[in-house]
């Protein structure tokens, strides 16, 4: 199988997936409450594997039936995203392994998956990402100022492994940038778990869930994403700096603008408290990037080059048509996704006032709900973008009652002590 992941793991596909399932089984399903919310959410995790794997190193057309599984793994999803705002109180549920054991395995599993995005090979890493663009998928030559001398040198005097140090200059950087999105990721958890919820060990089931999951190498140097990815995580753990965080939605809407829908609910959190602020920095960043996206060329061709997303293969603008291989809706009318769209924007729009008074958990539900949702309209690979929200929905299935953490409540203020990391008996 093309782009599988027997190279880089040492094992068939198969087999790494069964470790995965098993891992997460082990260390967070609960034994003893079978029908927990916990559970539902551990086999929800994995209902887009299948579709996903449909997708990798397809050198031709993408079976319909990929793209059905992806979209309904996003409405399953979807769904539970909108039906978390109706659980209020989540019980503590602990996870089958103590902290000590729990920072071990992440920090091991952080150092493999590094390992792995600095020496997989180019084209085994495009082949094995479901969501790689349509006009990338051939084109891996691409090398904006890979001629340039200056480039050439800094690479060869940087502490960079020799293997990577033969690659082009926009896959070193885009490399780089992947480690660092991977690495912020599981600090961002880490840190939302120890901060926001008040329980260490919580940051690191969220890190080591995010670590084990399949998606996490399946897009392992997919640095559009990861980047998109790693700034929501960072605008939910300074959730309380509305500036801040409307300049980390700005970018990552920016980056990737099937974000853009988090703009009007993100305002109507800060609705009275913030919101004048964080609606000017966000709209000035997305604004900032349009111009620059339009007004340098070279700039352009560097963001895409290190898997910026633009407006045109979202599908925001006409006349554009997505490969056969790339889009659900390659083969079908226009027409069609307009109600999608439309549908997307009412949603978008509607969580902006509703609930009207939203804390943290609804906030972190409803980021997650929108990306879900737009994965169906999204034009180029649509359905195969999970870890926009992946992070988030881990985020989502761990978190404690969140009921005080609202815009008015710092979370870096308090003067109470944080718990420790591991506490003694």
């Amino acid at each position: 199988m093309d782009g599988s992941l027997d190279s880089a793991l040492g094992l068939g596909w198969e087999t790494w997936l069964f470790l995965s399932v098993l891992a997460c089984l082990t260390l967070f399903f609960k034994f003893s409450r079978f029908l927990s919310v916990r559970n539902l959410d551990l086999v929800l995790l994995f209902a887009l594997v299948p579709g996903t794997l449909m997708t990798m190193g397809r050198a031709g057309g993408v079976p319909w039936s990929a793209y059905i599984w992806l979209f309904v793994g996003s409405g399953l999803w979807l769904l539970r995203c909108l039906l978390d705002l109706g659980l209020t109180r989540r019980p503590l549920l602990e996870p089958n392994l103590n902290a000590s054991g729990l920072l071990c395995l992440s920090v091991g599993l952080l150092g493999l998956l590094l390992a792995e995005t600095v020496i997989l090979p180019v084209e085994e890493g495009a082949a094995r990402n479901p969501a790689q663009p349509t006009d990338r998928e051939d084109r891996p030559s691409v090398a904006p100022g890979g001629n340039s001398p200056t480039v050439q040198k800094i690479i060869k005097n940087s502490p960079l492994p020799d293997s990577l140090k033969q690659e082009r200059p926009h896959v070193i950087a885009g490399r780089v940038i992947a480690v660092l999105a991977h690495l912020a990721l599981s600090l961002g958890l880490l840190g939302i778990g120890w901060r926001l919820f008040d329980r260490p060990i919580t940051g690191m089931s969220m890190a080591a869930c995010y670590l084990l999951l399949p998606y996490t190498r399946m897009s392992l140097v997919d640095s559009g994403q990861l980047i998109a990815s790693a700034l929501i995580v960072g605008a939910v753990f300074w959730y309380t700096r509305p500036a801040l965080a409307g300049a980390l939605i700005g970018l990552a809407a920016g980056w990737v603008p099937a974000c853009l829908g988090l703009v009007p609910l993100w305002l109507g959190f800060y609705l009275g408290r913030g919101a004048l602020r964080f609606i000017l920095v966000a709209i000035g960043v997305v604004a900032g990037c349009f111009l620059l996206a339009h007004g340098v060329s070279g700039l352009t061709a560097w963001a895409r080059a290190l898997g910026a997303r633009s407006i045109v293969e979202v599908g925001l603008l006409p006349h554009y048509e997505p490969g056969a291989a790339g889009s659900f809706w390659a083969s079908i009318d226009s027409s069609f996704r307009l109600p999608v769209l439309i549908a997307y924007l009412l949603l978008a729009l509607g969580t902006m006032f509703w609930p009207a008074e939203k804390n943290l958990a609804e906030l972190i539900a409803l980021s997650a709900a929108l990306l879900a949702a737009s994965q169906f309209w999204y034009l180029d690979k649509g359905g195969a973008l999970v870890m926009l929200y992946l992070p988030l929905a881990i985020a989502m299935m761990f978190r404690p009652t969140l009921a005080v953490r609202r815009p008015t409540a710092s979370a870096f203020r308090r003067r109470t002590r944080a718990p420790s990391v591991f506490p003694s008996p």
